[in-house]
């Protein structure tokens, strides 16, 4: 009988793990059998997902307590669906809250295959007390940065570093001249990369203040193009939010498959916080980066929160190659001038660049591609 993997992802970024660990462990496996709940790019592999994912795109604290019932009601079915497979292991991506519900009621359902958790909880940056959590209600975890296991095996939890996923791509393969072509952007046009995020609560709390800097923005240059890719799961919602906010008007919407064109065609990039920070760095792409959670979140958060930075870029430098304004700072007076510093200074936007060029150079040093060996720790874990 093959062996059975079942993969659980929870957001749109842990789907596209998912996708790509699937790829991996069909490459290295090709009788394996694959079960999971996922999204859009899991489907595309052929996954069936038993429940739909969606209302877990929570961003905060208190938003997460207000969706309480919804979140543990998609547990026991998660939970239920993983048992009824028959699954000998299963992979929970990311999603702390939720998986954790889920390898819990998982142990406590008395599950004989192991559990494996792809992407560690942030402990370096804030509750260091999950490791415990962590080290009891899963088998093995497989870790994206290099410093993070000595947190998790001083707890006894084996843990195999498999490198940041994000490197696994070439963010410097855009086709910006063929992109500028077809949409009639000619000579010294200055252009803008603009990405509101992922999760609806991103985009409807972004929408205000990126469409006020989009004002200022053109205030000081009238001739500027907006271009702004959007995933197919997030299109409609961010179309809607921005419809009636004032800076939209003139923005050039683009599918997903154009994003690296996008950052290949623009001089800089106004960016939610997210993976997406560590692509744009990695396309060597200036960018200033915005954020907004609820007032209640960031009182909590920003007495919990250890590190310097938010963006992974910056951590890794331990300098502020992207500027963050977060919060109360995240508002138009103060992320216009810091986005037309890069048009403005030429050799800013350049030195810029080739400092994020070998940042992310000595982030993804000698790595490897993450989801192949990913898929390498998962499919030893299965013969033991």
């Amino acid at each position: 009988m093959a062996n059975h993997i079942y993969i659980v992802a929870a957001e749109r970024s842990g789907d596209s793990l998912g996708a790509a660990l699937i790829d991996s462990l069909r490459a290295q496996s090709p009788s394996i059998e694959i079960s999971g709940i996922g999204a859009t790019q899991m489907e595309t592999r052929g996954i069936n997902s038993p429940i739909d994912v969606a209302p877990l795109a929570i961003l905060g604290i208190f938003e997460g307590l207000m969706k309480y019932r919804t979140v543990m009601r998609l547990v026991r079915q998660a939970s239920d669906a993983i048992l009824a497979s028959g699954a000998q292991l299963v992979v929970l991506i990311d999603s702390w809250g939720f998986m954790m519900r889920v390898a819990e009621r998982l142990k406590a359902k008395g599950y004989k295959g192991q559990i494996v958790k792809y992407v560690a909880p942030q402990v370096w940056a804030m509750r260091e007390g999950r490791t415990k959590v962590l080290a009891r209600s899963v088998d093995h975890l497989l870790t994206i940065h290099s410093f993070e296991a000595p947190y998790f095996t001083r707890e006894g939890l084996p843990v195999t570093y498999v490198g940041n996923p994000v490197f696994d791509k070439d963010y410097r393969s855009g086709d910006g001249k063929g992109l500028k072509k077809r949409l009639n952007i000619s000579g010294p046009t200055p252009v803008l990369c603009m990405l509101l995020g992922s999760r609806p609560a991103e985009i409807e709390r972004l929408a205000m203040p990126f469409g006020d800097t989009l004002l200022a923005l053109r205030k000081a240059l009238p001739d500027l193009k907006v271009l702004s890719p959007l995933a197919e799961s997030t299109a409609e919602l961010t179309r809607e939010v921005t419809q009636d906010i004032e800076g939209y008007d003139d923005v050039v919407w683009l599918n997903e498959n154009d994003k690296l064109n996008a950052f290949a065609a623009s001089d800089a990039a106004l960016a939610c916080s997210g993976t997406v920070t560590t692509q744009l760095a990695s396309a060597g792409l200036p960018t200033v980066v915005g954020y907004k959670i609820s007032a209640m979140s960031y009182a909590v958060a920003s007495r919990l929160f250890k590190a310097d930075y938010v963006s992974i870029v910056n951590l890794a430098a331990s300098a502020e190659l992207m500027p963050e304004l977060l919060q109360n700072d995240c508002v138009a007076e103060k992320l216009a001038p810091q986005v037309l510093r890069f048009f403005h200074d030429d050799a800013l936007r350049l030195s810029r660049r080739n400092t994020l060029l070998a940042q992310t150079d000595e982030m993804k040093a000698g790595q490897g591609a993450a989801s192949d060996k990913a898929a390498r720790a998962i499919l030893e874990l299965i013969s033991i």
